[in-house]
């Protein structure tokens, strides 16, 4: 079955212009690997992340971690606005993601206990003295929220914390970044200090040589660190959840796949645990699709930006490359390139996906980039592709949502797509989306 917005498809052309401007991106020195601050907290445990991706963490931890990084998003949005929520900043060739960053930072941190000094974990106090360095704040915010499940009540607690020597901070996190830099270029993690975990669980204690490793030594402490507890901050935002975790938002991919959605948001639905594969794609991306996401997102200064769009709950930022809305995907089951005459019969959720995001942002032409990883030689595609009735796109849209907010029956929203997906999906064996369309 094709996508929705197979009818609604003016052309598909393989743009190889944008295709060797992404390579040439790709080739050019000034495209460096990406350091990110939360490589910086334990940069020894990065370089061997993506040194050794076969190397994973158990599901338990995987499930724990896919969890909290979803309700980051959640929370802030619960309790801030679309401007301030995961806010993207970069510095000296390192990026961060800021949970809500309204006049300072807030790094959020949740788990079973409020601890009784920030300092029980320094690496959260090191993570937000970074993004308070990188945005020339000299304070910023640290939240500790116990979500309410196991019969016990939600609880948040705040401290202001403020950095009396960013510029050791700074001069740390550069240090730390071209140790980094050194060791995934040459291979070797000879010079990176030992990380936080080490003699604790590690994925990695197999292979990480640890043992050998210079200690890490923080950016803060007790003493470069003011900190206050501020009830009257926590008080706030836990009134502004209800003192209970925010309800699971409506998402743009809950349009895409409208029949799951359904499902999950059922009265009395279980969420649902995610399979292997699902977890994997969701963790960090590895290897060549991952440059190549660096290679769109900083090898085109300037012609790269997020725009953030509203269709009634439902809130999503279009990646706009060159003023074109873009999704970037990887084809992991495909062992040749599709032909662009079957690309919505082949990815109608790539398709779907870009014709919704066309069609909230008013833009007529997207672009859909996907790495072939079966295909040997690193092989991409650049399809362009233009939508001829953005209205009849939006009112889908907006029928869908309709749907799903009334909590109409599964079986009155389309099927899911492609059909192979429910496979992988834990509402299999009820969903109806593997039989042939009607």
């Amino acid at each position: 079955m094709a996508a929705f917005c197979a009818p609604h498809i003016g052309g598909i052309d393989a743009n190889r212009t944008i295709k060797d401007e992404i390579v040439a991106a790709i080739s050019r020195r000034s495209v460096r690997r990406r350091i990110a601050v939360t490589d910086l907290i334990n940069p020894r445990q990065k370089f061997f992340e993506r040194a050794h991706p076969e190397i994973q963490p158990s599901p338990e931890r995987q499930q724990a971690m896919l969890a909290g990084a979803g309700f980051h998003e959640t929370f802030g949005r619960a309790v801030s606005t679309e401007e301030y929520v995961e806010q993207l900043v970069e510095w000296q060739e390192i990026v961060g993601k800021i949970d809500i960053f309204e006049d300072a930072p807030v790094e959020l941190k949740t788990g079973a206990a409020i601890p009784t000094t920030v300092f029980w974990r320094p690496d959260h106090v090191e993570q937000l003295g970074m993004y308070c360095t990188m945005v020339d704040r000299p304070a910023g915010h640290l939240l500790y929220y116990v979500r309410a499940e196991y019969g016990r009540q939600a609880e948040l607690a705040a401290f202001d914390l403020e950095f009396t020597d960013p510029t050791a901070i700074a001069l740390e996190m550069v240090r730390r970044r071209d140790l980094l830099r050194e060791a995934l270029n040459s291979g070797r993690p000879d010079y990176l200090p030992r990380c936080t975990w080490y003699g604790r669980g590690c994925d990695f204690a197999e292979v990480c040589g640890c043992s050998s490793a210079e200690p890490l030594i923080r950016a803060v402490s007790p003493q470069t660190v003011r900190v206050a507890a501020n009830p009257a901050l926590a008080q706030r935002l836990l009134e502004g959840l209800g003192g209970q975790p925010p309800a699971p938002e409506l998402s743009l991919n809950d349009l895409v796949f409208p029949r799951k959605a359904a499902f999950r948001r059922a009265p009395g639905a279980e969420d649902e645990e995610p399979d292997a594969a699902q977890r994997m794609v969701s963790l960090q991306r590895q290897g060549f699709d991952q440059v190549l996401g660096d290679a769109v997102w900083y090898g085109f200064p300037g012609q790269v930006r997020r725009l953030p769009v509203v269709l009634g709950p439902v809130r999503a930022s279009v990646l706009l490359f060159k003023e074109a809305p873009t999704v970037l995907r990887t084809s992991r089951g495909q062992r040749t390139m599709v032909e662009r005459r079957w690309l919505a019969e082949v990815f109608p959720h790539y398709v779907d996906r870009l014709g919704f995001e066309c069609a909230l942002a008013g833009r007529a032409r997207g672009r859909v980039i996907v790495y072939y990883a079966q295909v040997p030689g690193d092989k991409f595609m650049v399809y362009d592709i233009w939508f001829r009735d953005l209205a009849a796109i939006r009112t889908e849209l907006e029928r869908r949502l309709a749907l799903l907010q009334r909590g109409a029956p599964p079986e009155e929203l389309p099927p899911c797509r492609p059909a192979w997906l429910a496979r992988f999906c834990a509402y299999r064996d009820r969903c109806g989306c593997a039989e042939p369309a009607g």
